[in-house]
């Protein structure tokens, strides 16, 4: 039975496969699903020298400001700033106390930690600091460097009506601090030591900050900016008079035990000396304004006139270690106002990166060794108002650019828009 009843099955599939094999024939085959090929990636432009990596800001109720950042030698920066709380509503006068405030960002901008410092009222019922100095060793230790009105408690030391240095771990915890004379140049070393010169001495800080030797330099006090190298010797810029109605700038460099190496006259203008720094091959670099014409090796500069008159701009000069002029340059501005307060760093290669200000922002121009620009930042706003304002410029270990500055308002950097409260702080990290 079950043979038959399987060759009977059999013998009717062969019929049915027979009568109705082209049953089909003439029909449209059901349709096949769509395979889509993956949407390519965008392309993004690719970045050129100049362009910001990525721009931070920091929010925070009340003035924020910018005095000086530095990178933390892993790839991260630290930024010196102050901080005001909000004024009252009910009235227009600034703030009392000024806050110092010391951060770490990592390398994307993003903030650590943050450590503040905040004066309380002396004798005179005045309580501010001013802190104009930063300074950061290979094993990311911070030194400060500032003066304060009042009584500023860093640590366990009180600095009272006095100008200080204080030193501060990787993780912003406070180490020591100082009463000193007023601090012209910090230069920190990896083993936790710090050389200063401050009020008519350079003076050399162990680790716990005891003083290993101290030398009387009185030509400390005539100079307006100022770099130390490890022995304590100096290379200072400034004015001095040449007689009761001229001066001129000088440049000079000192021993360790202050006696003269070399000296330079800067003129026949009287220049505003504002930043001095080390190249590596062991000449300097130096900027500040002037108006007027500055004679510099084979290099005549002079600031730009319209029919109105000059205007004060910026400078470059750079030397070799003996103090021989390299090259001079003038960083112009379109401003008619005039261009000041210019800071500077260099490059482990000798480049540079410089920024100014004027009436209607800031500038931040990336300099090659030699001294050519190689492009060109600004920061202004239209109508003319100077903000956003740069206030200092580092280099990274792989070479980028980062600048730091403040803002108000609703500010566009690139294709993002920040508000700020009050002012606040910003950082951008751009392509060298």
């Amino acid at each position: 039975m079950v043979r038959w009843r399987a060759g009977t099955a059999g013998l009717a599939l062969g019929v049915w496969a027979a009568l109705c094999g082209g049953c089909d024939e003439g029909k449209t085959p059901p349709p096949q699903p769509i395979v889509e090929e993956p949407a390519p990636a965008p392309v993004l432009p690719e970045l050129q020298p100049g362009d910001a990596r990525w721009t931070a800001h920091t929010a925070q109720a009340g003035r924020q400001d910018v005095v000086a950042v530095a990178s933390d030698g892993s790839g991260g920066i630290i930024v010196l700033g102050t901080s005001e709380a909000p004024a009252p509503s009910y009235t227009s006068l600034d703030p009392d106390g000024t806050t110092l405030t010391v951060s770490r960002h990592d390398g994307n901008g993003q903030q650590l930690w943050t450590r503040s410092f905040t004066p309380e009222p002396g004798d005179s019922g005045i309580a501010d600091v001013d802190a104009p100095m930063l300074a950061v060793s290979p094993t990311g230790e911070s030194f400060v460097a500032g003066k304060v009105t009042g009584r500023l408690r860093v640590g366990d030391t009180v600095i009272v009506d006095s100008s200080f240095v204080a030193k501060l771990a990787p993780d912003g915890s406070s180490r020591w601090a100082h009463a000193t004379g007023f601090v012209k140049a910090l230069l920190p070393d990896g083993d936790g030591e710090v050389v200063v010169a401050h009020g008519l001495v350079v003076e050399r800080h162990d680790a716990q900050g005891g003083s290993r030797w101290k030398r009387e330099v009185p030509a400390v006090s005539s100079a307006t900016v100022a770099a130390l190298d490890a022995e304590g010797g100096l290379v200072m810029a400034g004015i001095q008079p040449v007689d009761l109605f001229e001066s001129h700038g000088f440049i000079v460099r000192l021993t360790p035990d202050g006696e003269v190496r070399w000296e330079r006259e800067v003129g026949p203008a009287a220049p505003n000396f504002t930043d001095v720094s080390f190249r590596p091959d062991g000449g300097f670099l130096f900027t500040g304004d002037f108006n007027g014409t500055l004679e510099w090796g084979h290099d005549t500069l002079e600031t730009p006139c319209t029919q109105r008159g000059c205007h004060r701009t910026v400078f470059a000069l750079a030397t070799d270690a003996y103090g021989e002029p390299l090259w001079g340059h003038v960083l112009d501005s379109d401003d008619s106002g005039g261009s000041e307060g210019a800071r500077l760093a260099v490059d482990k290669d000798g480049s540079s990166a410089m920024l100014w200000r004027h009436g209607c922002g800031s500038e931040l121009a990336r300099l090659s060794a030699g001294g050519d620009v190689l492009w060109q930042d600004f920061y202004v706003t239209t109508p003319c108002f100077a903000t956003p304002l740069l206030r200092d410029v580092t280099f990274l270990p792989d070479g980028d650019v980062v600048g730091a500055g403040m803002f108000f308002g609703t500010r566009t950097f690139g294709t993002r828009s920040f508000a700020a409260d009050d002012t606040d702080i910003f950082l951008q990290r751009l392509v060298p």
